[in-house]
């Protein structure tokens, strides 16, 4: 299972790292969680930089993608050229937030 857990600058710490941090116990099992960003380096709401794994197209593939809140994430849910990236599919994907 692929599991893409998007990270855009301005994110909330708490969503992307504890979602990795409880997802990635079931790596034996053969899930593969992935910080996936449009960039490849992304900054905190607090400042902190994290290198994305992924490029943002990986979550067109994932079994699940999971939205991380963030203070930026309003301007990121209106950017059109941000989100043509994605081609995601509700039918064959679990998406959350």
């Amino acid at each position: 299972m692929k599991i893409a857990i998007l990270t855009f600058d301005g994110f909330n710490e708490l969503d992307s790292f504890i979602a990795m941090g409880i997802l990635n116990r079931m790596k034996e099992q053969g899930w593969d969680v992935q910080i996936t960003s449009p960039s490849p380096s992304v900054v905190s709401m607090n400042g902190v930089t994290v290198m994305s794994q992924q490029p943002l197209e990986f979550a067109n593939t994932a079994d699940v993608v999971l939205f991380g809140s963030g203070l930026l994430i309003r301007d990121i849910a209106k950017d059109s050229h941000l989100l043509s990236r994605l081609n995601l599919d509700p039918n064959k994907q679990l998406i959350g937030g």
